[in-house]
């Protein structure tokens, strides 16, 4: 006897969010020890830092909302590590995350993860109250859209701001529909934290205004002034110094200006790149683009004002993103993923009562999630595979003597090597000298060295490489011990560099062409050891060389 419907759709929801979470959970420690995402290690670094006994931070590329939750989180792993200050101190803490931080990433992972699939919640919660008959597409597409899967894995904030961007929408639409006070309040404080979290979120805040001039109760102008407040206050509670250190802040954006003027930009091409982005939110393949249309259309008769509550915020974020130069990356569109998620939920939903055939659901859920599912159980079964970088990494130990000089690539780029104790001591010194707060960690370092390691260098990038604000290229790099390579291989001899790994994530002959005469010299003037290169389904990673300077 086949199990009563409400049992059958209990059980398939069931199912749903296990596969949710395992997507999520799978491979969640890829990469590590090493540091292979190149955000991840500044925004835990910022996290770490506000143990030194200030939350103020160093530095203002990120609002600090992800870094105050992680630097919560770090208190209670060292309350369980330590057994609450009894069996260890903070020194021996801070030296755990100088020479074995996993446990640091996988916290802040973990926690991506879990916003992630609470923000999705959030959608399901949407579609309930909208219409408790109807399948929930909307918080499907989201659990299983590739774009959020990878994220998941990752220790940046753009889970949590996910997670706040749903608040904001299923407020603004409530208040859509219902025109309560409340909910300009709690949508307010949700678009404040997601701003709280990352500053792209910020054209999402049209919604609450588009949902306030599209409701159908004809609310007081006050709750709307009121909502803006609300905004403003999480975002100031949430982010203090992004308003107490303005001027920081406009001096990060001119520094991010001063990159735009270093990159080529056409908006014709960034609007049919973020066009694209948007037409595949649910997976290249997915008929949910095609949904996102049909729902549309099918709102413009039965219901306008909902019409443009949904669709007025995404069209604002497309148009947005086209007049940015880095408007082409995918992630960027998370502020408006609520719309277009719930678009489509209009419009698979319509299509499902249509055609009025059992197997229609099923038919329609295969060609709307299965895209996903498949793409994100790939980048699940890539983040699970050896990884080039840590075979480097032990080839190197093995056959590189101790104490040998090296030149490394970006360090999410390369393989993952102990630096000598003396080298350490000196950044200590040069960083406190300076005022840095990685001095603290350098001191931390040289405290618990395990001994041996090689003495390190790494490839100096240009801003426009790297995609970030010269500025701040600057001061990175003035932390961590880099050299010059246009000049080719003499210099590097002269500082005593005797082998190179080079990288196809980092400087290449396309990347940098100012490096041009490096590579000649290294081709011509270098002994290759061996070769680390990705194979499909037995390895993954960069293509890493090792060279021997004669």
């Amino acid at each position: 006897m086949a199990a009563p419907a409400p049992r059958r759709a209990a059980l398939a929801l069931a199912a749903a969010v296990a596969l949710a979470l395992g997507l999520r959970l799978a491979g969640l420690a890829w990469g590590l020890p090493n540091t292979p995402n190149a955000d991840e290690p500044h925004l835990v670094n910022l996290a770490v830092s506000f143990g030194g006994g200030s939350l103020r931070p160093y530095a203002l590329k990120y609002p600090t909302l992800w870094p105050y939750v992680l630097f919560a989180s770090y208190g209670a792993y060292f309350l369980a590590w330590s057994a609450f200050g009894l069996r260890r101190g903070v020194a021996d803490f801070v030296a755990l995350y100088a020479w074995n931080p996993t446990g640091f990433y996988l916290i802040a992972r973990a926690l991506a993860a879990f916003f992630s699939l609470a923000g999705v919640w959030l959608i399901w919660k949407e579609e309930w109250e909208q219409d408790a008959a109807a399948w929930p597409w909307a918080a499907l597409l989201l659990a299983f859209s590739p774009v959020l899967v990878e994220l998941a894995h990752s220790a940046k904030p753009d889970c949590l701001m996910f997670f706040c961007i749903c608040l904001g929408w299923r407020y603004a639409l409530r208040a859509q529909r219902e025109g309560q006070r409340a909910d300009y309040w709690r949508s307010g404080v949700g678009f404040g934290l997601a701003m709280a979290s990352q500053y792209t979120a910020a054209p999402a805040c049209a919604t609450l205004v588009i949902a306030h001039l599209a409701s159908k109760k004809n609310p007081k102008f006050k709750y709307l002034l009121e909502g803006a407040a609300a905004a403003a206050l999480a975002l100031f509670l949430a982010a203090p110094f992004v308003l107490i250190d303005h001027a920081r802040v406009l001096e990060g954006m001119r520094d991010m200006g001063a990159l735009m003027a270093l990159k080529p930009y056409r908006f014709p091409d960034m609007l049919r790149q973020v066009l694209a982005n948007a037409f595949s939110f649910a997976g290249a393949g997915s008929i949910a683009g095609l949904a996102v249309l049909f729902g549309l259309a099918v709102l413009l008769r039965r219901d306008c004002r909902r019409a443009a509550a949904l669709a007025g915020p995404v069209l604002i974020y497309l148009v947005v993103l086209a007049r940015y130069h880095d408007g082409g990356w995918s992630r960027y569109l998370m502020g408006c993923f609520p719309g277009l998620a719930l678009l489509a939920a209009e419009g698979l939903e319509r299509a499902r009562a249509r055609l009025r055939r059992p197997w229609a659901g099923a038919a329609l859920a295969v060609l709307a999630l299965a895209p996903g599912i498949v793409l994100s159980a790939a980048l699940d079964a890539r983040m699970r595979l050896p990884d080039t970088r840590a075979q480097a990494a032990a080839w190197i130990s093995a056959h590189v003597p101790q104490g040998a000089t090296i030149l490394l690539d970006l360090p999410h780029a390369s393989p993952d090597l102990v630096m000598t104790r003396e080298e350490v001591e000196e950044l200590a010194a040069r960083t406190a000298a300076a005022g840095s707060p990685r001095a603290r960690i350098y001191r931390g370092m040289a405290r618990a060295h395990p001994g041996g390691g090689y003495r390190l260098l790494r490839v100096q990038h240009t801003a426009r490489d790297l995609s970030s604000g010269p500025k701040h290229v600057e001061a990175s790099q003035a932390d961590n011990p880099v050299a010059e390579i246009s000049g080719g291989l003499s210099p590097l001899r002269a500082q005593g560099v005797a082998y190179v790994v080079t990288s196809s994530y980092g400087a290449t002959r396309g990347t940098l062409p100012e490096a041009a005469r490096f590579f000649d010299d290294l081709e011509r003037d270098g002994r290759l050891l061996a070769t680390f290169a990705p194979s499909e389904g037995v390895s993954d990673g960069p293509t890493l060389r090792v060279f021997q300077v004669k």
